[in-house]
């Protein structure tokens, strides 16, 4: 059975949409707690971030409240810099969410930075000529439709492919390398995940977008079915990279 690596920066943010894929596809996954300090595979001894791939399939880095400059203040960021680049090394899918993507873009040499404004709620990107023939994001059709959270975006990453772009920042989605995947945006959402979000962090988001109060059970409403079909699509597709 193959079995992925799922970092998990947030507690409130888990695998989601992401790992109902992976599991429903008949694999299974590793969950990282690197803030919390708990791991599925290892309850009452944190292992760490591994050093190598092992005999995971691929690796998964989610989202998480901070910047992916902030290696001083968490040290597993740059402990994951070093796991993403190992298992480029050895050709083994990995995917980034959001912090996740923003850490992708550290490790290959790119710039993370913040934007003007918080980016929040769901947006329709258009899929870049690049997208079009990529083996994963070409099965999305020419626009893809999905939640977003972000005040920091990426840019200046060295041999990256965009693959969608849109809304507040002109990259929402690269690759690098066969098989390397960021997307600034998250497929993995659910509304009780943002939900959860909103309850945490609170006035963080909603100063900045007060719709996330007023609007969002709509937004979900009207969006959430081809989220999450466009999102099941990405992820077998990055799986099929296995």
């Amino acid at each position: 059975m193959r079995k992925y690596l799922m970092i998990v920066p947030e507690a409130t943010g888990p695998a989601g949409l992401i790992g109902d894929t992976i599991v429903g596809d008949g694999a299974t996954y590793d969950a990282i707690l690197p803030v919390d300090r708990h791991a599925s595979h290892a309850p009452f001894a944190y292992p760490g971030i591994p050093k190598q791939p092992g005999d995971y399939a691929g690796l998964v880095m989610l989202g998480g409240p901070m910047s992916a400059n902030d290696t001083e203040e968490h040290p597993f960021l740059a402990e994951t810099m070093s796991l993403i680049k190992a298992f480029a090394a050895v050709d083994r899918p990995v995917l980034g969410i959001c912090l996740g993507a923003q850490v992708i873009a550290r490790t290959f040499g790119g710039e993370v930075y913040r934007m003007d404004r918080l980016e929040s709620g769901f947006r329709t990107m258009a899929v870049t000529a690049e997208g079009r023939s990529d083996p994963v994001f070409s099965a999305l059709g020419a626009d893809v439709t999905s939640f977003q959270n972000h005040f920091e975006a990426v840019r200046g990453i060295p041999d990256a492919v965009p693959l969608a772009t849109g809304g507040a920042c002109p990259i929402q989605a690269y690759r690098i390398g066969r098989a390397t995947y960021a997307t600034q945006f998250h497929p993995e959402a659910t509304l009780d995940i943002v939900r959860e979000w909103i309850r945490k962090f609170g006035t963080t988001f909603t100063n900045h977008e007060p719709r996330l109060l007023t609007d969002l059970d709509r937004q979900f409403h009207d969006h959430f079915a081809r989220h999450r079909a466009q999102c099941q699509i990405l992820v077998r597709g990055w799986m099929a990279l296995s």
